[in-house]
């Protein structure tokens, strides 16, 4: 049993509806889902926005930062005094990890259960028997999006996320999984840009230093 069972009726509503308007099929299906992957990547963003004090999280991060090099130069050149007032800091370091943490999962918390259920929506939506003959060809329920210009089924790695196309041998056929996730990225880094939110950098208060 889902959690999201007793939204099934709304669910099969929005599957039947999608079915019906004949977008479920390459190749109005990839430009479908990179439509989605804006509009959910534009609530995301507008979200994180309202939720997070981008200029109190900048300030955090530096802090965390300088208190990093403080460290490593300690470690490098052994000076006691500096490796003191480095273990002082320690307790604020800590503070402003869980302070950034905290205002980073706020908004994941709010939009996890719908962005969830719009997921599972399109995915049953895609992977539905009488969707497209393609499913029927395609390595397991992956409820074919996008048919490539190119074979990829034979390269290393890369080559498991694709299937052949059965009308044409030297071309491949990528699934809703993978399509979804690749349009996810690119249009979320964009639509981070576009709204400030460096979210990424929240994560890793290194990454300047690297």
């Amino acid at each position: 049993m889902g959690f999201f069972d007793f939204l099934d009726p709304i669910s099969d509503s929005i599957s039947d509806g999608l079915i019906g308007t004949g977008y479920t099929v390459p190749a109005e299906s990839t430009i479908i889902l990179l439509i989605v992957s804006l509009v959910v990547s534009t609530i995301s963003g507008l979200v994180n926005r309202a939720l997070i004090d981008m200029e109190k999280v900048s300030k955090q991060m530096e802090e965390m930062q300088e208190h990093q090099r403080r460290k490593k130069k300690a470690m490098e050149t052994a000076d006691k005094k500096l490796w003191v007032s480095v273990k002082r800091n320690n307790d604020r370091f800590s503070e402003l990890q869980r302070d950034t943490m905290t205002s980073r999962m706020l908004p994941s918390f709010i939009t996890i259960g719908p962005f969830i259920f719009i997921f599972q929506t399109l995915r049953g939506t895609f992977q539905r028997a009488g969707n497209t003959d393609l499913n029927g060809n395609c390595r397991g329920q992956c409820g074919v999006v996008a048919v490539l210009p190119f074979k990829t089924t034979g390269i290393p790695l890369l080559g498991r996320w694709f299937s052949p196309y059965y009308i044409d041998s030297g071309l491949s056929v990528a699934g809703f999984g993978f399509w979804y996730f690749l349009s996810a990225v690119v249009v979320s880094t964009l639509i981070q840009r576009l709204f400030g939110i460096n979210l990424t950098g929240m994560q890793n208060p290194m990454q300047q230093q690297r």
